[in-house]
């Protein structure tokens, strides 16, 4: 009786065994974050790790491909239906729209009632095309004026107010102008990167016109209003207050600021923490201002990305939700405490503001209240480089701006029409 009593409990702990192994964890749902940016990895990785310890269905692990093979390999992916689960998105959003890549996320966005007015409202429509939202946003890029506090108090020029005009820069720009030949010096008035964002692109619209139609149907640069845009960067290079195209086509123009050899800069936010952590930006002496008012106002051509999800995901519940996460107040707080992007999550942005003691970076949330989404459409890629090709003529002197602008029209116009 021993004898079977022990050879039952053998048995019973050994099925005891089997069922326990059988018994394994439901295994989590393995989901893709595309991404280009390792500067910004860590702070998306804190991100990441808080999602995954937050549930138990979902495991986002980070992909990270360098700016430059990011496009090539996400096409190659989207190809063979094999695109990363979720992936970062910008500017070419009309063109991953038309090839069918992307999930449309309006039925996610009503069913969990998320509201769209925590947004700041030009990166939501940023991330929408046709009448659908593809992305949620996730950060965003403005430009506004860095002063250089040091040369105007060098040259005894008052430093303008919020609420200047393009003529008030252009009256304080020809004091600077001025004083600074009077006594010999070697600074500018007046600098700019000069491509797109952080300087003609605005001045487009600023002055009444448009670089392309909201429905990407229509070339602006055949109105007098965007030809008037080019027409005034070139007089102010013309009466030496905005450095020659020779100077700020071979040295960048925030270098050239931070080096002491301008006292106006016209910049991107993206170069918020240069100016921060730069000589000036510790001494106090770098101050923030919106850019002057042209005749449509001072509008800013806002940049930033968006995440969107793949429509060959295998479960877009899931990728959903990682995307409500990383996009809502949670991602967005760590995301502005980490000082990496100024969020796109309005209620984030006081986190985003203590990183910065030194400038007034709030000024560039200031500029991305009135600002127009970076200018597009899925044929972006065809036409950009005509563009920048012949605003390189331009201010380079070598065709005037009517001529040139005339040219950009002719050329992306046809384009669009095809």
């Amino acid at each position: 009786m021993k004898k079977g009593f022990v050879l039952a409990l053998v048995l019973l702990i050994g099925a005891s065994f089997v069922f326990a192994a059988g018994a394994k964890e439901p295994a989590k749902t393995q989901l893709t974050l595309a991404l280009w940016d390792e500067y910004q990895k860590p702070a998306i990785q804190k991100i990441v790790d808080q999602y995954n310890a937050s549930q138990d269905k979902v495991a986002v692990t980070i992909e990270l491909t360098p700016w430059g093979s990011y496009w090539t390999k996400l096409d190659a992916a989207a190809g063979s239906k094999s695109a990363p689960d979720v992936f970062w998105m910008n500017t070419y959003l009309p063109k991953y729209v038309a090839g069918g890549i992307l999930q449309p996320l309006d039925e996610f966005i009503a069913r969990d009632k998320v509201d769209m007015n925590n947004y700041v409202e030009a990166m939501v429509k940023m991330n929408q095309y046709e009448g659908k939202t593809w992305g949620m946003p996730k950060g965003l890029d403005s430009v506004a004026v860095a002063l250089n506090v040091e040369l105007f108090e060098k040259y005894g020029v008052a430093l303008p107010s919020e609420g200047w005009s393009w003529a008030d820069m252009v009256s304080i720009a020809t004091k600077l102008r001025d004083a600074i030949k009077k006594s010999g010096g070697d600074e500018y008035p007046i600098l700019m990167e000069l491509d797109a964002q952080p300087s003609h692109f605005n001045f487009a619209h600023q002055s009444g016109g448009y670089v392309i139609s909201e429905d990407f149907s229509k070339s602006g640069y055949n109105l007098k209003e965007t030809t008037l845009a080019y027409q005034r960067v070139v007089d102010l290079m013309d009466g030496g207050l905005l450095a020659p195209y020779v100077v700020l086509s071979d040295t960048n123009g925030t270098d050239l600021f931070l080096s002491g050899k301008g006292a106006i800069l016209y910049v991107g936010s993206w170069k918020s923490v240069v100016l921060e952590e730069s000589t000036l930006g510790k001494n106090g002496k770098v101050r923030l201002i919106t850019m002057p008012n042209q005749e449509a106002g001072n509008t800013s051509v806002l940049g930033g990305l968006g995440y969107v999800i793949s429509a060959f995901t295998k479960d877009k519940d899931a990728a959903w939700d990682f995307v409500k996460f990383i996009t809502g107040e949670v991602g967005n707080t760590i995301q502005a405490e980490e000082g990496i992007d100024i969020p796109a999550y309005k209620a984030a942005l006081p986190k985003y503001l203590e990183n910065f003691k030194n400038i007034n970076v709030d000024t560039f949330f200031k500029a991305a209240e009135h600002a127009v989404p970076f200018p597009a459409g899925p044929d972006f890629s065809l036409w950009f480089g005509i563009v920048n090709d012949h605003v390189a003529q331009i201010f380079g002197g070598k065709v005037s701006a009517a001529e040139g602008t005339a040219a950009i029209h002719s050329q992306m116009q046809a384009i669009l029409d095809k």
